[in-house]
């Protein structure tokens, strides 16, 4: 529905618009309202400064707590109180603060909305510096007087250490410096009313000590002593008279630890004390009252020169001394005490001494004094160490357990009890093949010939680093592909998932025909026999991952290729043929025998011709360059019976049978050499005219 204005209603008429105003203005209003506009306008100048000093208040007291606790371009004043008070410097401590507090003014002095606002914020930085510094300057303060004392106590306690435990001219310097130290002001200021305690303590330590430090001879006086120094209380007395029989007993019981110990050495290892140990000993026990201890050392006494003496002499002679002193019994009149001691000390030196040797020769011929000895490092192979320092340690203890051993009329063993352990650990710590290897090259790079004795010294711990070194051994120090393979497999066999799937179990080959075939070879040699099946096992072990396959996959043909490795076979790549050298061989009689890696297979029987046609190459082949002989000591010939038996004791070596089928039979009559043992043919000492004799 649509509105109607009319035009009167928009416009005003003439005579409405032009009226005339007939009012009249009071000038006493005029001047109410200027009073109150003047009235108003203050009212808001005041208002607003009310409202702007709130706002700059609120605004001050959210820049303390920016100012107290620290922003992203300052520390903050509360931490650097606390850092400054804990100097020992007040001026070092004052510069500090201030520094940081200027820091800090600046910085939230520039971030102020306005001037109230700076103007508050610098009484307030002021009235905060004030206080501040106060406080730092006591805490600083007191920490410059303790770190004082502090030091002046440690001056003090090495002063004291000085005086009760220096030289006589280092204890009574030590006392005058104390004493001017004590007689100073200074050091009185420094201690306050605790002065008199530092000197009390002090006195009273040097006083104690002195007394507790006497040898146990002097004891007696000394507590007489004590208890009339007025230095000391009953407390301190008693403490004397409690440590004296404490240090009486104790001191008493070292003494017989370390009798029982000098007569241990002497007794066991034939080493003899010192005359200081041996007066020490006799004074203690004396101070002691210890009678059994005296007569122990009484006996020692009597002792010593004996042993001495036995420690000069080989077991022969020490034998040859026993049965001298063992003849007085029949004596008229029988033994002397002397002798009868002599005989018993001689008897109980050859059975300690016999037992040393078996465990330990080169050790014990040390301790003897009949060869001077340092340890060799195996460690030094697997960590990359100077071979050159390796070899010639192992080149010196050749000569020394050589001498050992003619000494002692024994089987030679080149290493201590000690570093044999010491290869064993390293063997068995070894994570790669490369270390395995290293390990077996370096001992037949070090000791060269004399390797082979090495290896069998460690072969009862470690059969397979013993057999590893031999094949070395017999392919002139050079690691081949038997000795690599094997390493890998050993590795294997370390891995529990691995061996599983790749090792071979030694009962498992034990029945197949292969070890059937070759076992012969090994009479009287089990123990080799199974180092080669380990190691034949290894070595197959490494083949099997190699090609992908796993125990699963046994094949005849690659065992008895891996056997023949483990025992030094190898084969030869030629022009027109391969030659298959080293492992095994037959003999006429069918026996199969072990060759070395250097003999072609299929040649052991020209060997064998060759020592039947020239007498001079067996002499030159035993093994002490002389005849066999048999059981009456008469030189023989070994083809007395046309073809003897060889039978394989080692690389290249043999034992000659000239009776039964050593294999079959029940008497294969061993020939013997002219030392006692068996007659041993080696053909490596005659490979030169072995190997031209067949070409």
């Amino acid at each position: 529905m649509a509105i109607k204005l009319y035009k009167s209603q928009l416009t005003p008429t003439a005579e409405s618009s032009n009226v005339a105003n007939t009012n009249r203005i009071s000038m006493s209003e005029v001047q109410s309202i200027g009073k109150a506009w003047k009235g108003m306008v203050k009212a808001g100048e005041e208002l607003y400064i009310t409202h702007q000093d709130i706002k700059t208040d609120n605004e001050i007291l959210e820049k303390s707590k920016e100012v107290m606790n620290g922003g992203e371009n300052f520390t903050g004043l509360s931490e650097t109180t606390i850092n400054a008070s804990q100097m020992n410097d007040p001026d070092a401590a004052g510069k500090v603060y201030n520094d940081e507090w200027q820091k800090i003014f600046d910085n939230v002095n520039g971030t102020l909305s306005n001037g109230m606002a700076k103007k508050k914020f610098k009484a307030f930085m002021t009235k905060q510096n004030l206080k501040d510094i106060n406080a730092i300057k006591t805490a600083s303060t007191t920490n410059m007087i303790n770190s004082l004392r502090t030091n002046k106590l440690d001056q003090i306690e090495t002063l004291k250490k000085s005086r009760i435990y220096g030289t006589p001219l280092e204890s009574k310097l030590a006392a005058k410096e104390l004493e001017v130290l004590f007689a100073d002001k200074k050091t009185k200021d420094i201690f306050g009313n605790t002065f008199d305690k530092v000197f009390k303590d002090t006195n009273k330590e040097i006083a104690y000590f002195g007394y507790k430090n006497v040898p146990i001879s002097e004891q007696d006086a000394a507590l007489a002593a004590a208890k009339k120094d007025k230095r000391l209380d009953a407390a301190d007395v008693q403490k004397l008279i409690t440590h004296f029989k404490s240090s009486k007993s104790t001191n008493n019981n070292l003494n017989k630890d370390n009798v029982s110990k000098m007569k241990s050495n002497l007794k066991d290892k034939g080493i003899l004390f010192t005359e200081d140990e041996f007066n020490a000993a006799i004074a203690i026990a004396t101070q002691n009252q210890d009678e059994k201890t005296l007569i122990k050392l009484k006996q020692m006494a009597t002792d010593a020169p004996i042993i001495q003496d036995l420690n000069t002499k080989t077991v022969a002679q020490i034998e040859e001394k026993i049965n001298f002193f063992t003849s007085f019994k029949n004596r008229e009149g029988g033994m002397t005490i002397a002798e009868a001691n002599e005989l018993r000390i001689s008897q109980e030196y050859l059975a300690s001494l016999t037992t040393s040797l078996d465990k330990d020769l080169v050790t014990t011929a040390a301790n003897k004094g009949v060869i001077s000895i340092s340890e060799i490092n195996f460690e030094d192979i697997l960590n990359g160490g100077d071979m050159t320092a390796f070899i010639d340690g192992a080149t010196n203890r050749i000569a020394q357990a050589d001498t050992a051993a003619s000494y002692y009329k024994r089987e030679v063993k080149y290493l201590t009890a000690t570093e044999a352990n010491t290869i064993k650990n390293v063997f068995n710590s070894a994570d790669t093949p490369e270390q395995i290897i290293a390990l077996s090259k370096g001992i037949v790079e070090a000791f060269g010939v004399k390797s082979d004795k090495v290896f069998k010294q460690i072969s009862k711990d470690e059969n397979v680093l013993a057999h590893l070194g031999g094949l070395v051994a017999m392919n002139n120090g050079v690691p081949g592909e038997n000795v690599k393979l094997a390493a890998e497999g050993l590795m294997i066999s370390k891995n529990e998932t691995l061996a599983k799937l790749y090792k071979m179990s030694p009962t498992d080959v034990r029945s197949t025909n292969i070890i059937k075939k070759y076992a012969e070879v090994f009479i009287g040699s089990e123990a080799t026999l199974d180092s080669t099946i380990e190691l034949t096992n290894l070595i197959y072990a490494a083949q099997l991952k190699k090609e992908g396959k796993t125990v699963a996959n046994f094949s005849n043909n690659s065992y008895r290729k891996a056997f023949l490795m483990a025992a030094g076979g190898t084969t030869v790549d030629g022009f027109l043929f391969d030659k298959k050298m080293g492992g095994f061989d037959q003999q006429k009689s069918k026996n199969m025998v072990h060759i070395p890696p250097w003999l072609q297979r299929g040649k052991f029987d020209n060997v064998i011709e060759m020592l039947k046609t020239d007498k001079n190459l067996v002499l030159k082949a035993s093994s002490n360059g002389k005849s066999a002989i048999d059981i009456n000591g008469n030189e023989v010939n070994i083809f007395i019976n046309e073809d003897p038996y060889f039978v394989s004791v080692g690389n290249g070596k043999y034992k000659i049978a000239n009776g039964d089928n050593p294999v079959t039979g029940n008497d294969p009559e061993y020939l013997l050499n002219s030392d006692g043992g068996y007659f041993i043919i080696d053909i490596n000492k005659i490979k030169a005219e072995l190997i031209t004799g067949m070409q």
